[in-house]
């Protein structure tokens, strides 16, 4: 699977937003796994799975705790069961964090439109003059089979029409839902039971990080989406099976040799292989470092949290679980 869509569907949880269409001001709902009828579409027959994915317990010499759990931005109803199964250790602490509260942000109209204006084309051009025109016309009809059209949609950036053109490949070609993402079912199971939800990051960070680069990222971000969807689907099972399974190695394994940025192969130019190692670097390695620091926040803190992001930002040697066992945390893999 290209590591463009794994480092964004284990990494950004503002993914979720824009593929429920509660931020593009769509014309219409936007639900990931539409069931479109093209043929990598179709649901896959799954029974009732033992799902754990993997969670880890951090501890301090002060006996302080903080839990680790790596989400998926996507799911279906096994994340029901995962949820249920985590539930306990869940229940068990202070409070939940996430990347940031999804479920308060959707009801934040004036942080959405805030976070939307640096999108804004304010010079009075249009998103078509930045592009190709026959990857603006593909765009452009995507965008209208999954119905997530947004008003004034020709006064977007790039950044934002990548962003578009990404969460409607999602929904026209996979079953897999934004809904059933981990990361809002422990939001609303938390809000539930009263406990506080923290931030890890914020919306306007992950905003800002997503319209940082240059355009020519977005132009191959937007033709990356609408040429590898043949077998989208089945590829995301796989990744999301190997998420739910907290087969640790070969999640990790998959996760590491998943990069498909090979100028031998002539799939990518030297200059755009730069491009997107810059790319995966800045969504993942240099927040990791934010991310072990607000880690360390918690524990200090004397609350024993949830750590619930992303599963990318938990592996390998980049990774959370590393990061904190280098810094003199105790990081044990618990099992559920």
């Amino acid at each position: 699977m290209n590591k463009l869509r794994i480092v964004r569907l284990l990494t950004v949880v503002m993914l979720i937003i824009f593929a429920a269409g509660i931020i593009s001001g769509c014309t219409g709902k936007n639900k990931t796994g539409n069931g479109s009828g093209d043929p990598s579409a179709q649901p896959h027959a799954t029974a009732v799975p033992d799902v754990s994915p993997l969670l880890w317990r951090v501890t301090d010499n002060a006996g302080h705790t903080l839990y680790l759990f790596g989400t998926i931005h996507v799911g279906d109803s096994r994340n029901d069961a995962v949820l249920e199964r985590v539930a306990p250790v869940l229940e068990s602490c202070d409070a939940l964090a996430v990347e940031f509260d999804i479920i308060a942000y959707s009801k934040n109209t004036q942080q959405m439109m805030q976070d939307m204006m640096q999108y804004v084309l304010t010079d009075g051009s249009e998103v078509s003059e930045y592009m190709p025109p026959e990857l603006y016309q593909r765009s452009y009809e995507l965008l209208e089979k999954a119905n997530t059209l947004p008003a004034l949609f020709t006064r977007y950036n790039l950044a934002w029409w990548a962003q578009l053109v990404e969460s409607a490949v999602l929904t026209v070609y996979t079953d897999l839902d934004s809904e059933k993402a981990m990361d809002s079912l422990l939001i609303r199971r938390a809000n539930k039971k009263g406990m506080p939800v923290l931030d890890v990051e914020s919306s306007s960070f992950q905003m800002t990080l997503l319209n940082s680069f240059e355009d020519e990222l977005y132009l191959l971000l937007i033709e990356d989406h609408l040429d590898n969807t043949e077998n989208l689907n089945s590829q995301l099972h796989e990744l999301y099976d190997l998420w739910l399974s907290g087969d640790k190695d070969t999640f990790w394994t998959y996760l590491a040799g998943d990069d498909d940025v090979d100028a031998a192969e002539g799939q990518y130019t030297e200059a755009q292989i730069a491009m997107i190692e810059d790319y995966n670097r800045k969504l993942l390695d240099d927040r990791n470092l934010g991310m072990r620091d607000r880690a360390i926040e918690f524990l200090t803190s004397g609350q024993t949290v949830f750590f619930a992001v992303g599963a990318a930002h938990m592996a390998n040697d980049v990774g959370l679980v590393k990061l904190l066992t280098d810094a003199g945390y105790t990081v044990e893999e618990v099992s559920y």
